[in-house]
């Protein structure tokens, strides 16, 4: 591997973790509730209830809560939070009921903080406001479900439909008709009070119904028919359980439209094109030529990896879409369709790496890192990939195949012969993938030698 090429690794490695920090959840809650306080815009609770419940739901929740904890005044808080199980990480220290709960498939935690949430806010007194602090994986984490609907059929159908390669929002639209807090409902369950939602989103768009399957954002279209719609395009409504069939059916029929909350108020408070811009301004410091492609970028997952590879070649060979040193940053979310019977280990942005490992095959001074921004893509323990003109040769030497594997979907395997994973832990955060190619780098100085591109 030449020394630019460990630069470069280096180099994108570190814009990433450092863009991760810079944009923290908890960082994100407390700058946007610092000047929500010394607006005229904040909320009475704010200066006024001497209580303020707060739900916190996703793989964000503890650090939001956190802030808002420190901002609003321990004293006054009460309330419960739903996280991913943290495997012997150390203790929260938050002064809050903590449910660790299972993702990406919801079990039995899932649904004791879903019920207990709404189990609160029914016997919440009158006039209580509440704070909701949502983030994405919150549609697995914080579950409750309507009677005659078993979490064992959840499960099944949630399964298939993650191997279906469909959209994350269409995984969701299915999930919110089958629950009683998602689409909206758990807003319901707090009644005619001040409520605030402050959402960190990991989906394209941002539309704010699909983070965490909307569980305060009210919807006005028909959620069971939508969820038919998605069922029988994949394949899976004909085989569906019949408690499930016969429960949509019923309210796709009787469907009467949505409810008014004139006292709730929703802010977005951190998404992925922050994180990028985060990356972008910190690579240009660094004297590379910047280029952003969007926050919105979606497709499989190999085909991405593809197109960062013949950006690179492009980049090399005429200077275009950006001259080098280049640094071509985007995020958004790729999916992987697996078979009926999948078997491999990996993730989405795994095989954006090893796709771009084999496409770039050969290429000098050229390397993309493709992360989840939770810590963990995919079925693997690891946050992504990071891939260079040589990582193919590498895992060739190894003895394996790497088109066998991308194509076998085990991603993990052949990045692990090839030096190529990225392992961050969990970083309480989740902003969607995160990319960056890089190109050549700046001129620079290492032990006294000069390097240019």
């Amino acid at each position: 591997m030449s020394g630019v090429s460990v630069l470069l690794k280096r180099q994108a490695l570190e814009i990433a973790l450092e863009s991760l920090r810079e944009c923290a959840a908890d960082r994100l809650v407390r700058a946007y509730l610092e000047k929500l306080q010394t607006t005229f815009e904040a909320p009475d609770f704010f200066r006024s209830s001497s209580k303020v419940f707060l739900i916190a739901a996703g793989k964000a929740s503890l650090p939001m809560a956190a802030a808002a904890g420190e901002i609003l005044g321990w004293h006054r808080v009460e309330g419960l939070i739903a996280t991913r199980k943290r495997g012997g990480i150390e203790p929260h220290g938050l002064p809050l009921q903590v449910i660790e709960a299972g993702h990406p498939l919801p079990d039995a935690k899932s649904l004791l903080a879903g019920n207990k949430a709404l189990e609160e806010l029914k016997r919440l007194k009158p006039g209580v406001p509440v704070l909701f602090l949502i983030s994405g994986g919150a549609s697995a984490l914080f579950e409750a479900l309507p009677d005659g609907i078993s979490l064992k059929c959840l499960r099944s159908l949630t399964e298939s439909l993650l191997r279906s390669g469909i959209p994350i929002e269409e995984i969701n639209a299915v999930r919110v008709a089958l629950s009683n807090v998602k689409g909206g409902r758990l807003l319901e369950a707090a009644g005619d009070r001040e409520c605030l939602t402050l959402i960190l989103s990991d989906v394209v768009g941002e539309r704010l119904e699909a983070i965490g399957s909307g569980p305060t954002v009210p919807r006005c279209d028909n959620l069971s028919e939508k969820a038919i719609e998605v069922l029988k395009r994949v394949d899976l409504w004909e085989t569906l359980d019949r408690a499930l069939k016969a429960f949509l059916e019923t309210k796709a029929a009787t469907w009467s439209g949505a409810s008014s909350f004139p006292k709730a108020k929703i802010e977005l408070v951190g998404n992925n094109r922050i994180l990028c811009e985060t990356a972008i301004r910190k690579l240009k410091a660094l004297g590379f030529n910047t280029l952003f492609l969007g926050s919105t970028l979606s497709g499989e997952a190999k085909e991405t990896g593809r197109l960062m590879a013949d950006l690179a070649k492009e980049i090399i060979v005429s200077g275009n879409p950006v001259a080098t040193p280049a640094a071509i940053v985007s995020g958004g979310e790729t999916v992987v369709t697996l078979g009926r019977t999948p078997s491999g280990v990996g993730g989405p942005n795994q095989e954006v790496a090893l796709s771009f490992a084999i496409e770039a095959e050969g290429l000098s001074d050229a390397v993309l890192l493709s992360i989840d921004t939770d810590g963990y893509d995919g079925t693997s323990a690891y946050a992504g990939g990071i891939a260079d003109g040589k990582t193919f040769a590498r895992i060739s030497k190894s003895g394996i195949h790497p088109r066998k594997e991308l194509e076998e979907h085990n991603a993990t395997i052949a990045l692990e012969s090839g030096s190529g994973l990225v392992d961050t832990g969990d970083t309480n955060n989740n902003l969607n993938d995160f990319r960056v190619l890089l190109v050549g780098a700046p001129a620079l100085c290492n032990d006294g030698k000069e390097w240019k591109c």
